[in-house]
């Protein structure tokens, strides 16, 4: 990568101390400006020597960066909130919060290979956690008798075959289930949140969240302290569930749920998906069915159909080859389980079907009608993060809406 002056951006670790307090500062100061999300970032850094001097740049420089623009180099050098800058450090040194960036070792190797890796993680608990092979198990947040067991019943066959973390969201349902799960067999999670790290959501997870930093586990946000759980802060937070493992495991999701969609990111970004197949009665899991039908996934039904797909060594063969419906001793679930026949129905299909549209689903059909685009073009047309586009845009797609080609570039599909 070419820098601003003609030299060669240095890889790999700072060089020294302050270059990296200077890196933390500058990228903070950025996250705070409205319109300079990750990827316009990432251009600034990479195209400056130093970052700090980004703040130092005439109007004219900072438009000249790809990415950028007149309207955003103004905000740039009108930026004044330095003290909301050092306040953020202020709260990550007193509440022992520990910072990542992409250089440091302890950044999440397979994180820092996604197409939009976080600028800065912010991190409580131990950073040793997220070191290891990890595997991400999500799904509903409310989920059937069936999803319930299931979801303890693999998270704890994994935990037990093989030296392999649980990554996930830290959302009720599927997410808590293999956080819980994994405590329970002593093993090491991560939750990954959609809030600032001081801010537990949903609030009934306080206590999991305690006991997950308590044994050893870590909390991760790519937002700063303070930032509450706002609904867009969701897909993008899916997107590091499955960026930082090496594979995905859906236990149960309708076609339109969160699980899916993070199903749908790991895939574009070259991770192994298996799912666990459900019932064709019960409503909470026809996501899972669908995704299989696609070829989205690699039905499983034993813990070894995931291990023997992963870089990581089996230490129990018979806990691996037990199927995932049985591997309780005290075998409380002989079979799928009828959802409730009074349980509401919320079908998610392709306009086609009548689905009701959001106005950001309606945009994007719009731009895409009969035109293909370039994720990086339209995440400049439409002024928005990669990381909000790109789960909307699987959305559509697992809803058969938008086709995806080659080179992460997308259109509408023809019917």
């Amino acid at each position: 990568m070419q820098t601003r002056n003609g030299s060669e951006k240095r890889s790999g670790r700072y060089a020294s101390g302050r270059e990296r307090e200077e890196y933390i500062r500058a990228t903070l100061a950025l996250s705070q400006i409205d319109s300079v999300g990750i990827n316009r970032i990432k251009q600034l850094v990479e195209y400056f020597p130093a970052p700090m001097s980004i703040f130092k740049a005439g109007l004219a420089d900072l438009a000249a960066v790809k990415g950028i623009g007149a309207a955003v180099a103004k905000k740039i050098t009108g930026f004044t909130a330095w003290k909301r800058v050092d306040n953020l450090l202020e709260t990550a040194e007193k509440q022992k919060m520990t910072l990542l960036t992409p250089q440091d070792g302890g950044y999440p190797e397979l994180l820092s290979h996604i197409y939009d890796p976080p600028a800065l993680l912010w991190l409580k608990g131990s950073a040793a956690a997220l070191k290891g092979p990890q595997i991400a198990v999500v799904g509903t947040r409310a989920p059937s008798t069936a999803g319930r067991i299931l979801t303890m019943h693999l998270t704890r066959g994994l935990i037990r075959s093989a030296d392999i973390g649980i990554v996930s969201g830290l959302a009720n349902g599927v997410d808590s289930l293999a956080h819980r799960t994994t405590l329970e067999e002593n093993g090491r999670t991560v939750a990954i949140l959609g809030s600032g790290v001081d801010y537990i959501y949903p609030k009934t997870n306080f206590r999991l969240a305690r006991d997950i930093i308590n044994n050893g586990g870590a909390l991760i946000s790519e937002f700063p302290p303070g930032t509450l759980p706002e609904a867009h802060h969701f897909p993008k937070r899916n997107r590091l569930v499955s960026g930082m493992a090496l594979g995905v495991v859906l236990t149960e999701s309708r076609i339109d749920g969160g699980g899916a969609i993070t199903a749908g990111l790991a895939v574009d970004q070259n991770r192994e998906v298996f799912i666990l197949p459900h019932d064709l009665r019960n409503q909470s899991g026809e996501g899972c069915n669908e995704l299989i039908q696609r070829g989205s996934g690699k039905p499983v039904i034993r813990i070894m159909d995931i291990l023997e797909e992963l870089p990581v060594p089996v230490k129990n063969m018979q806990a691996a080859l037990t199927s995932i419906k049985d591997h309780d001793e005290h075998r409380i679930f002989p079979g799928f389980v009828t959802p409730d026949p009074g349980a509401s129905v919320d079908r998610s299909a392709s306009p086609q079907t009548g689905r009701k549209m959001s106005s950001l689903e309606k945009q994007l059909c719009h731009i895409l009608t009969g035109v293909t685009w370039h994720i990086d073009d339209l995440s400049e047309k439409m002024d928005m993060e990669i990381s909000t586009l790109l789960p909307v845009l699987l959305k559509l797609e697992l809803q058969g809406v938008v086709t995806q080609k080659p080179g992460k570039k997308f259109t509408i599909r023809e019917w």
